[in-house]
Formats: structure tokens, sequence, C-alpha cells
């Protein structure tokens, strides 16, 4: 077999996420689209039938799961991973992996390192998975290195990503250490995407967590913040809005969101001017719209949340 050739098996179970599968996948497959094979893709199962993913689609295995063919092997994750982690024909399955891997690279997807660390395969290894699923694998799998901030990693031939975009974002680490940093750019550039993100997956979930909270007091307060992010914002002001005291609102946000109400707005702030900045717009612009009193405030904020400055996240952009 060509070594530039990577053939790489898809694992299918019932209650996989589409998305975990279609975003690799068609990274890889973009990766060929100049007439040159780089990626042989297949789809397989534990029994060659096929399944039913999470979202009510049916996707066809080409063949039953095998260890032969010196492959790499790439596992989904969604809801049906709770399933699968513990499906012993998959488990036996994995378990040949580590005598037989040499060069074969092994490549979860979201919760799909979940089905690998339960099979032992990230023992000592340092691994990623969805944020959300962060408090489970530490509790089960204490003995696996979590790092659950990081988009992705890669600990030698094993390699884990947090979701479902970051599966995308570890497709072109994989083509670029292949093939070079120029055909990985090509293929996000083809996929309009950017060919590597700043921050880790958490940067913006705490943001979701306070706007779906339910509560009715702190979803007004979130409405006029969104509203007007540039106002002069007080703690004070704030809790005028919410109708509740101070101590009561920073009490109450902190419980449901994980953070302060001044800190939320920080981080909301970072959150649009993220945006418009990825959209291809002018800095001034990016104050404007997100309620930065000025430029200086702004690259603070991308510093201590982002690791990152303005400048950089722009170039983040401009290259993809």
């Amino acid at each position: 077999m060509d070594k530039t050739l990577r053939q790489i098996d898809i694992l299918l179970f019932d209650g996989l996420n589409i998305l975990d599968v279609a975003g690799p996948v068609q990274v890889f497959s973009s990766a060929n689209e100049d007439g040159t094979e780089r990626y042989r893709l297949r789809f397989v199962s534990m029994d060659g039938m096929g399944v039913t993913s999470s979202c009510g689609l049916r996707l066809q295995a080409d063949v039953v799961a095998s260890t032969d063919g010196g492959r790499d092997l790439l596992i989904p994750g969604g809801t049906g991973v709770d399933h699968a982690m513990h499906d012993r024909m998959i488990l036996d399955f994995l378990a040949t992996w580590p005598s037989e891997m040499e060069d074969r690279r092994v490549i979860s997807i979201c919760s799909g390192a979940l089905v690998l660390a339960n099979a032992g395969l990230l023992n000592g290894r340092k691994a990623t998975t969805h944020w959300r699923r962060a408090r489970q694998v530490r509790q089960q799998f204490p003995q696996v290195r979590w790092s659950t901030d990081e988009l992705y990693h890669i600990d030698g031939k094993v390699m884990t990503s947090a979701g479902v975009a970051s599966g995308i974002d570890l497709a072109l680490e994989i083509i670029k250490r292949d093939h070079g940093g120029a055909l990985a750019l090509a293929v996000a550039r083809e996929l309009v995407v950017y060919l590597k993100r700043a921050g880790g997956q958490t940067q913006f979930a705490d943001l979701l967590e306070a706007q779906f909270s339910g509560d009715r007091e702190l979803g007004r307060l979130l409405d006029a913040l969104q509203d007007n992010p540039g106002r002069d914002w007080t703690l004070e002001l704030m809790a005028e809005v919410a109708g509740l005291t101070p101590r009561t609102l920073s009490r109450r946000f902190s419980a449901s969101a994980g953070l302060t109400p001044v800190k939320y707005l920080e981080r909301y702030r970072l959150k649009r001017a993220a945006d418009v900045l990825s959209g291809g717009a002018p800095v001034g612009s990016a104050i404007r719209v997100s309620g930065f009193t000025d430029f200086q405030q702004m690259q603070r904020a991308f510093k201590r949340h982002l690791n990152t400055t303005v400048g950089e996240y722009r170039e983040k952009f401009a290259e993809s």
C-alpha cells in the first residue's frame, strides 16, 4: 500500500451523532478532490448491518469491523455512546488494538472517547471529550488524564476531540501532519472553516448555561445585557433591572451560570466581538457592536479568556 494513503474505518453504532461522522469524513474526502487519493474511507459496524443515527438518519455499513488491513479507526460520539461503551462486541474488538496498532491510529470524536476509555485504550494517556461529559469521565475513568477544555488532543497514535466542530479541527490537524499545512489550509478554505480555532471548547459554554437557566429575573437581565452590551453597567444597575438586590443577584447568577453577572457581561462582549471579527469586519466594528469601551479593554478580554490577541484571532480567519 502506498504509504501516503491512509485507510480509515468509521465505526457505526445506533445513536451516533451524524455530524460526528459527516464532519471529519468530509474533511478527509475533500483532501482527495485534487485527484490524489490520500484517504480511503470505509464504514463498518460490528455485524456489518446499517445503523440508525440519533437524528433518525440511517447509515449503511460497508463491511463487518475487523482489525486487518492496517487501518486507522474513527469512533464518533452521540447519545448511543452510553450503550456502545458497554457493548461487549465493541470492547472485545477494541481490545485487539493496543497489541496490533503499529502505525494505526485511533480517533474519537466528542463522547466517542468514552468508548475508548472503557476499553482501556486511554489509560495513562491525556485525552479530551465533550465538556458536558467532564464530570462523568473524571469519576468513571480516573486513570485517564482528562483535559476537557481542549478542542482536541493528540497523544501518539490516540487522538481525541471535544465535539462536533472540533472533530473537523482534528481532521484538519491530521491532514496537516500527514500531508502538510498547504493541503490542510486548502481543505479548510474549501469547506469555509478556519484552520485552527483559538481558545478551548468551554470558552463560551457558560453563556449558554446562563441563557437557558429558566430564571425569570435573570432572563430579564440577560435580555437587557444582550440588547445593550455597551451600556455603563454596574452590579447595582444590573440588580435594578433584574428586580433583585445586588447580593441576591450575584448569588443566583453564580449558582445558575457559574460566574458573576459582571464576568458574564465581559464574556458576552467577547463573544460578540469574536463573532464580528470572524466574519472579517474591522476591529472598530467589533468594539462598537460588542460594547467594549476601547481597543485595550477588548484586547485584555481576548488575552484573559482566549489566551490570544485580537490581531492573532483575526489572522486565524484571514488564513482560512
